[in-house]
């Protein structure tokens, strides 16, 4: 039999190593999992421009946890450009996010946490202005009996329960959105220095806030008499055959920390006012439990 000549041992060599490098290469990217993550004060706090803690960052590494097999890899974005990346099919989920329709048609949406419900936040000496009902604010009355102006990050979503609400103040002038920063922090200091009368934040983000920068004028955040229901968020990944794919694996391992809620509860204690999660640590306990047994319906 005639013996292979020196450069057909090279080339059979170098094709072997080529597929063993893919095989590697391959193999090395399913097993990194892309994260968007929004710089939420108190919810993903950055150091040094990358994430680092806070309750929705911490809930994140629980999960991930669950996950072994999973290498998560961060970067930051906000909802423009989480939308865009989704409508151009890369592949990654994104977090922490409410529910939105629009959202939807792009992504794959996974109940993850609840939060305490969305507050007013005032100047502190103002509380006299503002309509109170057995120390919530009325936010039917804030409309029809005060001339007071508020204001919305043009970046964030806010719960469905209030955007009626934020239209009917929108078309008479007495609500405003506001964009500069992606997290909305703009927004209290701008409360705090009398340029607006209140804005709408979780207890979580405006606590984080306040302990970070200099207001000028102490903060109080008031209940909403029309809205006292916890607030779902979640995950966003991309709708794709990938993204179903690990959706599915998230859901389950959402599912599995929710059937054992206590670490999760544990951050709430460590991240909210404590008044605030003593107020609705019950309600999140039993969300938990429930969540352990509703897996998500996918389409």
């Amino acid at each position: 039999m005639p013996r292979l000549k020196l450069p057909v041992y090279k080339t059979i060599i170098l094709a072997l190593l080529m597929w063993v490098v893919a095989g590697t290469q391959a193999e090395e990217a399913d097993a990194v999992l892309d994260w968007a993550l929004w710089p939420i004060p108190g919810a993903v706090n950055l150091v040094d421009g990358q994430p680092r803690d806070g309750i929705a960052m911490e809930a994140l590494e629980l999960l991930m946890a669950r996950l072994p097999e999973l290498q998560p890899r961060y970067r930051l974005a906000n909802r423009p450009r989480q939308q865009y990346d989704m409508e151009q099919g890369l592949a990654f989920c994104s977090m922490p996010l409410l529910r939105r329709a629009d959202s939807d048609q792009i992504g794959y949406f996974i109940p993850f946490m609840a939060s305490t419900p969305i507050q007013a936040v005032i100047r502190q000496d103002d509380r006299e202005r503002f309509p109170l009902e057995n120390g919530s604010l009325s936010l039917s009355r804030l409309l029809a009996d005060t001339d007071l102006r508020g204001g919305l990050s043009g970046f964030r979503t806010y719960p469905p329960a209030l955007v009626a609400w934020f239209g009917e103040a929108q078309a008479v002038g007495r609500l405003e959105s506001v964009t500069g920063a992606l997290s909305g922090e703009n927004l209290l200091l701008m409360v705090s220095h009398g340029r607006l009368d209140f804005t709408f934040e979780f207890a979580t983000v405006t606590r984080a806030i306040t302990r970070r920068l200099a207001v000028q004028a102490p903060l109080l955040s008031l209940p909403i008499q029309e809205h006292r229901e916890l607030v779902e968020t979640g995950i966003y990944c991309t709708r794709s055959d990938w993204g179903r794919a690990i959706a599915t694996r998230l859901d389950l391992a959402v599912r599995q920390i929710a059937a054992e809620p206590d670490a999760l509860l544990a951050l709430y204690e460590r991240w909210v006012p404590e008044e605030t999660y003593q107020a609705f640590a019950d309600e999140l306990r039993a969300y938990y439990l429930q969540r352990a047994g509703e897996p998500t319906a996918l389409p």
